[in-house]
């Protein structure tokens, strides 16, 4: 699926960290470290943010909502719509969005939504606020993406230490941009990433590996195609933070340079669909780098599904990561 949605914009953009950060080195004392540097050197993670017992993903992501509304000075009744994107909420009935409306002083009108979706959920967001704002039906969406799946990981499987926890926020509103969309679903594979009840998340590595590699690429040139972009024109490829070896390997397969492919795993791991707008946080939040007009964020994974879209994030207003461990 193509389409593109004018009259739409990202206005600002906060990422909000649990206070646990570990060292993946710790995990020596529960496996091999052999195995343990194994996964260090495969994902390029060192260091991961960790939520604390109990707390949820609507827990972090409320306190990046918060962070966000307040230093923009938000009037609350302003937001219209909100968009909770996570396969870890609540409950299974009701939505998480509904009650982060009431929890975060948000009108009695606003539309809510639950997005479950992992890795490329942050790309679904976008595009279901924006599409909000394109039939009229709001002007401001709140999106809130975070995974909290630590509860959900195998303690026996040295290969999940590399999972992190963040919360995060982003206001899109109507505007002067668009955004310009890919989407893709590979529902024959869906069994390759599966969270059941009442058991751990699982995955076969090499599958998604692949399937990354393959997909990101197409997707990421589909978007090229519908900007009329080159590579030249490209700024910035912000991918799903899930292994370096994936990046490396679209990079290459595009052939850009390393400098339009950042990364953050080293000290943040895989967070899931808060990947995204985590590295964004992480790369422009301190304004010292000139913010890009022609960016591409791309993100795969869980469905098995691709999604891509275009973005300006030059007059987007982006915070540094909030409650970093320095």
């Amino acid at each position: 699926m193509k389409t593109t949605i004018s009259n739409v914009e990202i206005k600002s953009l906060a990422t909000w960290l649990p206070s646990n950060k570990i060292d993946l080195m710790s995990f020596c004392d529960r496996f091999p470290e052999k195995n343990v540097r194994d996964v260090i050197k495969a994902s390029g993670a060192e260091t991961v943010y960790r939520t604390s017992e109990g707390q949820k993903a609507s827990d972090v992501c409320f306190n990046a909502a918060e962070f966000l509304l307040d230093k923009e000075n938000i009037d609350r009744s302003t937001i219209d719509g909100l968009v909770f994107v996570s396969s870890t909420r609540d409950w299974i009935i009701p939505d998480t969005a509904v009650s982060l409306q009431h929890r975060l002083g948000l009108s009695t009108d606003t539309v809510c939504q639950d997005i479950n979706y992992g890795c490329a959920g942050y790309v679904y967001g976008i595009l279901q606020a924006s599409a909000w704002i394109n039939c009229g039906l709001c002007k401001n969406v709140l999106v809130l993406a975070s995974e909290v799946l630590s509860p959900y990981l195998n303690p026996e499987n040295v290969g999940s230490i590399e999972t992190g926890e963040a919360g995060t926020a982003t206001i899109i509103s109507k505007g002067i941009s668009h955004f310009s969309f890919e989407i893709s679903s590979n529902g024959a594979k869906s069994g390759v990433i599966q969270l059941p009840y009442d058991g751990y998340l699982q995955q076969d590595g090499m599958t998604v590996f692949t399937y990354g590699i393959v997909n990101a690429k197409k997707s990421i040139l589909e978007i090229m195609e519908l900007e009329g972009w080159n590579e030249n024109d490209v700024e910035l490829y912000a991918l799903h933070q899930s292994n370096q070896m994936i990046i490396k390997n679209v990079r290459m397969g595009l052939k850009s340079t390393p400098e339009k492919f950042p990364t953050n795993m080293k000290e943040f791991g895989n967070t899931g669909c808060a990947s995204i707008p985590l590295l964004l946080s992480d790369l422009y939040g301190t304004h010292n780098k000139k913010q890009p007009s022609n960016a591409i964020l791309c993100a795969f994974g869980v469905g098995l599904t691709c999604a891509s879209v275009s973005v300006d994030f030059s007059k987007t207003k982006i915070y540094e990561p909030v409650n970093r461990c320095l």
